[in-house]
């Protein structure tokens, strides 16, 4: 605690020397209006992304300089011309998150595409009081750590690795365009990239004509935890999680994918496409007060894209809700076949063609040196898929569905536990396996399982001296839970947690009772990320 005070005071004390050598008087600073100068070629303009990051030797030291040489070094772009635009352009909704500015675009052909600001403004993720200060000012100043262009180069490499992708490109969008007249001070003059917003039907475009339909996360698991036929690839979705690792992509909450739907005859199965890719290539931790905020003790989510992977813990935190609810299967051996799999992909041409797409004023700033990174973490990616699978595999959640299942677990062996679900009827009969993984204790240390609603069915059995915690959460169905196991050392090993009231239980000498009488709370689980 007393060096947690430290840290915090130390962190104070910087903030406020911040105050008065790079922000004035601690009032949030509007960033200045952008310049730019039209190019020779007609319907193009030189600017750059954010002069505004610009700092001297001491910002650039307790600050970090990060890309701002990226930010501040004008590059020549076109302007966007909406009438000539795929051809022929109207504005639909201005959206975006709480830091970035976005307008829809509709094509003819029935396309949406997006605009999004290459600046942003993380300013409203702070309570109020916040807003008006120089926590304000700090925050606004660490957007300059993310590369501005990376998502040009991540879109030839997810190409050549076999995942879904946009085909961004960087657009000047002029303040005297007509079209964007209601939203001029927002977007006005400004460098915006361009791209697919994969979230209408799934006809209209080409590389999704197998799909029956496109959805979002909230959706999409809410038809995995109703229905046994509605299932995540989650080989695929292991694959675009290492992948995010590959390129330092450290947010990728469920809100930072869409899913493709491929429906056959008995099941439809969910394929990631994953988007916004701001934070690739991100570099966090080359500034004093960056450094100290991204410790282990503090936040280290904000991971800096180096030659190794030093925390894959840190790029699994803002992916914790979506990664524990769609790689609930995928085993060790997998996930190194993956990994060697990226690497055959990802060869060196691959690797140098991609970084070759950045503006040549920026690929003379960042270039070499991204090439050269990525191909050290692709000699990596295994020894980063087994780190990554031991972070998955300490407490593993399996949820069946809102239709019956039985849970089938056999504690064996060597500290092995082996958890099989079964589709039932609604008389009760067994009809088809659903799930089976085998968990060594060496890897995992508790099982979660969560029957949600039907009334499912539960069975520990095995002896053995030491085993994995397993906890059982009965959801809302009566439900039967049946423990004929035993460990012999006396650990209270099966976590039985439900409602006295409507279940069978039947308890045995590794059994904890965690039921409660009618408190329906008991049975929670958190199926969208609320």
């Amino acid at each position: 605690m007393r060096k947690k005070i430290l840290f915090l005071g130390l962190i104070g004390l910087l903030a406020w020397g911040l105050v008065k050598i790079l922000f004035f008087s601690g009032i949030t600073q509007t960033p200045p209006a952008p310049t730019f100068r039209k190019a020779t070629e007609p319907g193009f303009v030189w600017a750059s992304a954010g002069e505004h990051y610009a700092r001297g030797w001491l910002g650039e030291f307790l600050l970090g300089q990060h890309y701002r040489p990226v930010w501040t070094t004008p590059i020549k772009v076109p302007v966007l011309n909406l009438a000539q635009l795929k051809g022929g352009m109207r504005v639909g909704k201005l959206g975006g998150g709480q830091q970035t500015t976005s307008l829809s675009l509709i094509a003819p052909n029935g396309q949406t595409w997006v605009l999004r600001s290459l600046d942003k403004d993380p300013v409203n993720i702070l309570p109020p009081f916040w807003r008006r200060t120089v926590f304000a000012d700090l925050l606004r100043d660490q957007i300059s750590a993310s590369h501005p262009y990376g998502a040009l180069v991540v879109s030839p490499l997810a190409k050549a690795a076999g995942i879904f992708h946009t085909n961004p490109q960087v657009v000047f969008v002029s303040a005297s365009d007509s079209h964007i007249q209601p939203f001029k001070n927002r977007m006005g003059d400004k460098l915006f990239l361009l791209e697919e917003k994969y979230g209408d039907s799934a006809r209209v475009w080409p590389q999704f004509k197998e799909a029956s339909e496109l959805v979002d996360s909230r959706v999409m698991l809410d038809r995995r935890f109703r229905y046994q036929n509605h299932r995540i690839d989650e080989k695929a979705f292991a694959q675009c999680r290492l992948f995010d690792l590959f390129i330092g992509d450290w947010d990728r909450h469920e809100g930072q994918w869409n899913w493709a739907a491929f429906s056959t005859d008995s099941v439809t199965y969910y394929k990631p496409i994953p988007k916004d890719r701001d934070q690739a290539f991100s570099l966090y931790q080359d500034g004093l007060l960056p450094w100290l905020l991204t410790r282990n003790f503090a936040m280290p989510k904000f991971s800096h894209f180096d030659y190794q992977v030093t925390n894959v813990k840190g790029y699994t935190i803002n992916a914790s809700f979506i990664d524990a609810r769609a790689l609930t299967s995928v085993t060790l051996p997998e996930f190194k076949a993956l990994a060697k799999q990226l690497q055959a992909q990802l060869t060196d041409s691959v690797l140098e063609a991609a970084v070759r797409i950045l503006p040549p004023a920026v690929y003379k700033l960042t270039g070499p040196d991204l090439v050269n990174k990525l191909k050290s973490r692709r000699q990596n990616l295994v020894a980063i898929a087994t780190k990554y699978y031991r972070v998955l595999a300490r407490h593993v959640i399996i949820p069946g569905t809102d239709e019956r299942e039985k849970f089938v677990i056999k504690r064996l062996s060597n500290g092995q536990v082996q958890v099989t679900i079964y589709q039932l009827t609604s008389a009760g009969a067994v009809r088809n396996l659903y799930y089976q993984r085998l968990f060594t204790s060496h890897e995992t240390k508790e099982i979660t399982l969560h029957g949600l609603a039907g009334a499912d069915i539960f069975e520990v059995t095995g002896k053995v001296e030491q085993s994995i915690k397993i906890n059982i959460v009965g959801g809302l169905g009566e439900d039967i839970i049946t423990d004929y196991s035993q460990v012999t050392s006396g650990q209270k090993s099966t976590i039985i947690i439900d409602t006295h009231e409507g279940n069978e239980i039947i308890w045995g000498p590794s059994s904890e009772d965690k039921t409660l009488k009618e408190d329906l709370s008991v049975h929670y689980f958190d199926r969208e990320g609320l």
